[in-house]
């Protein structure tokens, strides 16, 4: 939440050779509410007015909040899920409510990114391997399998959770929706935003400070909602990311919002698989 700002010398200081003066200036109450604002926008369908356009300084720290949205998706989610099921609904059926819910707030915007990316890769895949040599038409898209594949996979897991306990469904979708979107913050400080990609030209690379900021909310977040498993959720979810980022890193050399978005689900699977497996 801290920012470092230089103090430079001024003509007056004494010209002793010593280092600019770093001290630590919390953000204005305005522009705090201008970075959550910008988070909310980008991570939601929900439109939280600004009074000006936002700078772009402004614009690189918003992510810093990424977790809190994230959360605030997840926690959404289980809420639908209790409230299915407090109708006598079966566990099938609120975690499809559930996973509705949570495509709705976002409005599908990492899924659509996902299916992007997967789009890319198996167009590819087919010129490589010289698959549809009948040059017929495609009607289905490898990114429409993709999420197919992905929807049932949420669904899956997040009826598991419920057929346990209520409190696991809401522990495990804000933990996982946290970390998965935190780790998006420290994919883009990592890899070079592509140009020309809407994603990476409004955020670019969030300062240092604010991705370890990020870094502690997200872990924070992880930790009340999982307690002791907590670290198998961490390094599971940051392994999955790792893997994703290395495909930017390799193939697109950097990052755009594809590989954000399929950072995103593919960690946020990889936490529920983990939450699973030590069930």
């Amino acid at each position: 939440m801290n920012d470092i700002v230089e103090t430079p010398q001024t003509p007056d200081a004494p010209p002793n050779g010593e280092q600019p003066t770093v001290t630590l200036k919390p953000p204005s109450p305005e522009n705090l509410w201008t970075e959550l604002a910008i988070a909310f926008n980008y991570l939601t369908r929900f439109n939280m007015r600004l009074k000006e356009e936002p700078k772009p300084r402004i614009i690189r720290k918003a992510m810093t909040w990424f977790p809190l949205i994230g959360a605030f998706v997840g926690g959404v989610g289980a809420a639908v899920d209790w409230v299915i099921s407090q109708l006598g609904m079966p566990a099938l059926i609120t975690s499809t409510f559930a996973v509705i819910t949570m495509l709705w707030i976002t409005r599908a915007l990492h899924e659509e990114e996902f299916a992007t990316l997967v789009n890319q890769y198996g167009v590819n895949l087919d010129k490589e391997q010289k698959i549809g040599w009948l040059r017929e038409e495609r009607s289905v898209r490898y990114g429409t399998l993709g999420i197919i594949l992905i929807i049932i996979m949420k669904i899956g897991a997040i009826q598991s959770f419920t057929d346990s306990e209520s409190e696991t469904v809401f522990c495990v979708l804000v933990a996982a929706s946290a970390w998965s979107r935190t780790l998006m913050v420290v994919a883009a400080a990592w890899l070079r935003p592509l140009a020309g990609d809407p994603v990476a030209d409004h955020f670019q690379q969030p300062p240092a400070l604010r991705v370890v900021v990020a870094l502690i909310l997200g872990a924070g977040i992880v930790f009340c909602c999982l307690d002791s498993i907590t670290a198998g959720a961490l390094g599971v979810g940051a392994l999955a990311g790792l893997i994703v980022a290395l495909i930017g890193a390799n193939h697109l050399r950097g990052y755009n919002g594809p590989l954000l978005g399929t950072l995103q689900q593919i960690v946020e699977l990889a936490v529920y698989g983990m939450v699973l497996a030590v069930q």
